[in-house]
C-alpha cells in the first residue's frame, strides 16, 4: 500500500511533469526573487471522506544555526491557525450546554465587561468569535502573566490605556467586523471559567489529544522529543520595520531556545517575577497560553485539525455544532462597508473558522478556492494556511517558516504572500 508520503510525491510528479525544476526548491532559493526565499516549509494534502486519504512535502531547514532539516513532525508556531482551534474547544462547552453563544459574558468572567462608548451591548460569544465584539488590540498588548485580563479592559486598570482595546463609537459591537486577538484571550478566559481547568491543560483534553497532536499551546506539555524537532521562525530583519536585506542571514524571531519540557514558555510581568506558572489560577488572565496564535503544531497536526474539518466535526463535534461554527457570522458589505478584514484578507468570517469568497485581489489565494473555510496566519516571520473544501470533504495546510521581505512588499494575487500562493498551487495540483 502507498505511504502517505509516497502519495503527495507520486501526485507532485505528476502535477511537474516536464517542469526543469521542483518549484518549492525555487520558492526555498528565492530563485528569480530574493524578496520570495523562506528557510523551511512543509505541506500536506487530505481529505476527510471515505478514508483520510493524505501525503505530505517537507522541505528546507527548522533551524538554520544547526542545519536540522524541517519534517513533518516539526512543531512551529502556528499563529492564527490557533484561533480556529480555540473555537472548536469552545465549541464543546456550547455542546455540553454549559455556555449559550448569546450569553453575556460579563456573567461569566466575573467582572463587567462592556465597551464603554456602548454600555447597554452586551460583548457575547458569538461577538468575541466572529470579531464583532468591538474589542480591538490596545497599545500595550498583550496582557501578561502576573497581571488580570481585566487590566486592560476595565476602566481604572494598569492597561486600560484610555479605553483604547474597544472601537470608536461609529462602530458598533455586533454591526462592525475587526480582527483583534484580545478577543481570544477572553473566549480562553471563559473556558476556564466555566470549566475550573486551565486553558491548555483544557484544551489538551478536549482537543488536542483526541486528535493525536503532539503540540500544545506555547508548548505546554509538550514532550522534549518533539520540542527538540521544533521548526525555528525567522525574518532578514530584526522586524518588520525593517531595514531589510533579502540576500543577507536569516535571524531567528522565535523558537530558538525553549524551556525544558514539560514547561510552558509564556511572557512574564514584574509583577510575576519569582512566581511559579504553577501558582496561575484559571480564570486569572486568558492571554498567558496564547490562544490567538500560540499553538505549536506540525504540518502532521494540521493535517489532523483539516480532516476534523473535512469530516464536519466528527469525532469532536456534532453536524448541527459544526455548522453553527462554520457558517459566515460576519460578511464584508462592498456598498455600505461593515468592516476591515486585515487589509482584505477576510471577507466572510463565522466563529473562528474563515470563509473564502474568492473576490480577485482579495481573498482569491488558489483557483477555485470560494466557499473553502479555514484560517490564515502570520507572526514572527512564519506565514501558515489550513483551508477545507466541505462539500467535497478534502483540503491543504502549509507552513512557511520565513520572510525575507515584509509582508506588505510581499503579496501576490491576493492579500496573501506571493510564498503561499505558490505553496497552495502546487498543493492543489497534488
Amino acid at each position: 500500500m502507498p505511504t502517505r508520503r509516497s502519495l503527495l510525491a507520486a501526485a507532485g510528479a505528476l502535477a511537474l511533469t516536464g517542469a526543469a525544476r521542483d518549484p518549492l526548491d525555487d520558492l526555498l532559493a528565492g530563485k528569480g526573487d530574493p524578496q520570495a526565499a523562506v528557510p523551511g516549509l512543509a505541506g500536506t494534502v487530505f481529505r476527510g471522506a471515505p478514508e483520510p486519504l493524505a501525503g505530505t512535502v517537507t522541505r528546507g531547514l527548522a533551524d538554520v544555526a544547526t542545519g536540522r532539516a524541517m519534517t513533518e513532525a516539526s512543531p512551529a508556531r502556528i499563529a492564527s491557525i490557533s484561533k480556529l482551534v480555540t473555537a472548536i474547544g469552545f465549541m464543546t462547552l456550547v455542546e455540553a450546554g454549559k455556555v449559550g453563544l448569546d450569553d453575556d459574558v460579563s456573567d461569566i468572567l466575573g467582572w463587567s465587561l462592556r465597551h464603554p462608548r456602548f454600555p447597554r451591548a452586551a460583548i457575547t460569544p458569538r461577538r468575541l468569535m466572529s470579531h464583532t465584539s468591538g474589542l480591538r488590540n490596545g497599545p500595550s498588548y498583550p496582557v501578561v502573566f502576573g497581571r488580570p485580563l481585566s487590566a486592560a479592559l476595565t476602566p481604572g486598570g494598569v492597561q486600560w490605556d484610555d479605553g483604547a482595546w474597544f472601537g470608536p463609537a461609529e462602530e458598533a459591537p455586533g454591526d462592525w467586523f475587526a480582527y483583534a486577538d484580545v478577543n481570544y484571550a477572553v473566549v480562553a478566559q471563559l473556558i476556564e471559567r466555566l470549566s475550573g481547568q486551565r486553558f491548555d491543560r483544557f484544551m489538551a483534553a478536549r482537543v488536542l489529544e483526541p486528535l493525536g497532536l503532539k503540540g500544545g499551546f506555547n508548548w505546554s506539555g509538550v514532550s522534549q522529543a518533539v520540542r527538540d524537532q521544533r521548526a525555528v521562525l525567522y525574518r532578514k530583519a530584526p522586524s518588520d520595520d525593517g531595514p531589510w536585506d533579502a540576500t543577507g542571514p536569516w535571524i531567528a524571531q522565535l523558537d530558538q531556545t525553549l524551556p525544558p519540557a514539560p514547561q510552558a514558555a509564556v511572557r512574564v510581568g514584574a509583577e510575576a517575577a519569582g512566581r511559579s506558572l504553577d501558582s496561575y489560577a484559571p480564570g486569572e488572565n486568558g492571554f498567558v497560553f496564547a490562544p490567538q496564535g500560540g499553538l505549536r503544531a506540525s504540518i502532521n497536526d494540521l493535517d489532523a485539525i483539516g480532516q476534523l474539518l473535512a469530516r464536519r466535526g466528527a469525532p469532536i463535534l456534532r453536524l448541527e455544532t459544526y455548522r453553527t461554527m462554520t457558517t459566515p457570522t460576519w460578511r464584508f458589505d462592498p456598498v455600505r462597508p461593515n468592516g476591515e478584514g486585515y487589509g482584505g484578507l477576510i471577507r466572510a468570517y463565522g466563529l473562528g473558522v474563515q470563509t473564502l469568497t474568492g473576490t480577485e485581489g482579495y481573498d482569491n489565494p488558489f483557483d477555485g478556492c470560494e466557499g473553502w473555510i479555514g484560517h490564515a496566519g502570520d507572526a514572527y516571520g512564519l506565514t501558515s494556511g489550513l483551508w477545507v473544501h466541505p462539500d467535497a470533504a478534502r483540503g491543504m495546510a502549509y507552513l512557511l517558516t520565513g520572510q525575507a521581505a515584509p509582508l506588505a512588499r510581499n503579496k501576490g494575487r491576493s492579500k496573501l504572500t506571493r510564498q503561499e500562493e505558490a505553496m497552495a498551487a502546487w498543493l492543489t495540483r497534488a
